[in-house]
């Protein structure tokens, strides 16, 4: 018996040994860089007892709450600086697949395969609005910067408009495609974008609904898209694994990021010309847009990530490992490294407690 269990050891401890050795490698060429972060680590769903998976996350405007939601049919809000939970959202009877907060940080929208835009007192958690019903589920949805507006679209060939305070739909616009994905006001508030299967973006105007113009940005399904907080870029993600980026000066020419082994799920400007991009090879990949060069690598998840969000020096991530980490930017320091993270398992830096 003692035989054995020296053998199982020696086994593993090659095994384990081995794994290092490529953890370490990677680590070296991914050029792994060290954020502080925190994890928060998803309840178990009371009828299946399993975690649920995050696949929308959103910051308020104070910066000290946090909205997320999955497969669960959930709305959670978080305490960002504790990890506490502090409103459970419970009127969605399927997948909640977006989530957005307004301007003013008064309302948290959600909506997704139940067809229904719900409004909450961000403040309270309680409902103050059924919005919208349509008639079929809803991908993603966003206020303008104004607040004024909100653009939904989903699995259906129309992107739609609304005035947020009459509730009165504005416009509907036609979709390049049946299945749409993804939607975003331009910094100014003057257009929208909204992508989907097809790879193309259309940019409507924000005021009439008209369509402006098309952008042949990806060979298959746009999964998100952002605009530069400056507005000198729109990036996107599609399932051909390539970051698009469309440059928004007169005469500029679009391009994509260098191509890596993962597919994309999802994008967030954290800064001037500075790009997260992340997805199924579970990494958060950051990029000098400009320079159209990868800077650094963060590494922590052990599953997809689907979800990114950025405000100020925080950076938020999310996905199938059912956890949240939360990251504190800071500068990117040449050949700093994260310990890699152990397999099953988040691999927290100032865990947050798991919450029930």
């Amino acid at each position: 018996m003692s035989t054995r269990r020296q053998f199982l050891a020696a086994l593993a401890g090659s095994a384990a040994a081995a794994w290092l050795a490529g953890r370490r490698a990677w680590a070296l060429e991914a050029n792994l860089i060290n954020w502080p972060s925190r994890v928060v680590q998803l309840p178990d769903d009371e009828e299946s007892q399993k975690p649920p998976v995050v696949t929308a996350v959103r910051l308020h405007k104070n910066g000290q709450q946090l909205a997320t939601a999955g497969d669960d049919h959930l709305v959670r809000v978080w305490s960002l600086a504790e990890g506490k939970l502090l409103h459970r959202l419970s009127l969605h009877t399927d997948w909640v697949r977006t989530i957005d907060y307004s301007p003013d940080g008064m309302l948290l929208a959600s909506a997704g395969n139940d067809r229904r835009i719900i409004f909450w007192d961000a403040a309270s958690g309680q409902k103050r609005d059924d919005f919208a019903i349509h008639p079929q589920a809803i991908a993603a949805l966003r206020f303008s910067h104004d607040g004024s507006r909100l653009a939904a679209v989903g699995f259906e060939g129309v992107i739609r408009l609304y005035d947020v305070a009459t509730k009165q739909l504005i416009a509907e616009a036609p979709a390049p495609c049946q299945d749409m994905r993804a939607v975003a006001f331009t910094p100014s508030d003057a257009e929208l974008a909204a992508g989907g299967r097809c790879g193309t973006i259309r940019f409507c105007s924000t005021s009439s609904g008209h369509v402006l113009r098309d952008v042949s940005a990806h060979r298959q399904r746009v999964r998100a898209m952002c605009f530069s907080a400056d507005g000198s870029y729109l990036a996107s993600t599609g399932e051909d694994r390539t970051v698009h980026v469309l440059p928004l000066a007169d005469g500029a020419i679009s391009f994509a990021l260098p191509a890596r082994p993962a597919k994309v799920q999802a994008l967030v400007f954290y800064g001037p010309g500075q790009l997260a991009v992340a997805g199924s090879d579970n990494l958060i990949r950051l990029w000098d847009v400009a320079e159209r060069r990868e800077t650094g690598v963060l590494a922590g998840h052990t599953g997809t990530i689907a979800a990114l969000e950025c405000q100020d020096k925080v950076l938020i991530s999310a996905g199938y490992d059912t956890t949240v980490r939360v990251w504190t930017i800071a500068d990117h320091v040449a050949g700093a490294q994260s310990p890699p993270p152990r397999v099953g398992r988040p691999a927290p830096i100032e865990p947050v407690p798991r919450i029930r």
